[in-house]
């Protein structure tokens, strides 16, 4: 335009402002958007998080049950050979270590 200002319709001045509302309403849903998802990502993590808290007990749990049943020297009343003992021990050994390892890795 060259310097003249442009004189809109009262219908056209409506079509501008329904068309400036729809640009506000589309930027407002994309932050909308933006935040959901980083709010599921943050869920995400947290899941993750409990996920491998749970599987550590688990592993724990199995540990100490594995080391309750290698220091009870009997089991369904017969004694028990060295063989499977060291077996044992060596299991439990590793799942000690791995489990170390595991917690180690998040500090």
């Amino acid at each position: 335009m060259s310097g003249k200002l442009a004189q809109l319709t009262p219908l056209e001045t409506r079509k501008q402002l329904l068309l400036l509302e729809s640009e506000l309403n589309r930027a407002q849903l994309l932050r909308e958007v933006g935040d959901f998802k980083n709010e599921i990502f943050h869920l995400k993590r947290q899941v993750g998080e409990i996920c491998s808290l749970a599987s550590s007990a688990a592993r724990l749990a199995s540990t100490v049950s594995t080391i309750g049943r290698i220091f009870s020297h009997r089991e369904n009343g017969e004694e028990k050979s060295w063989v499977p003992m060291l077996l044992n021990g060596i299991k439990v050994g590793a799942s000690l270590w791995v489990l170390l390892r595991s917690w180690l890795r998040k500090i």
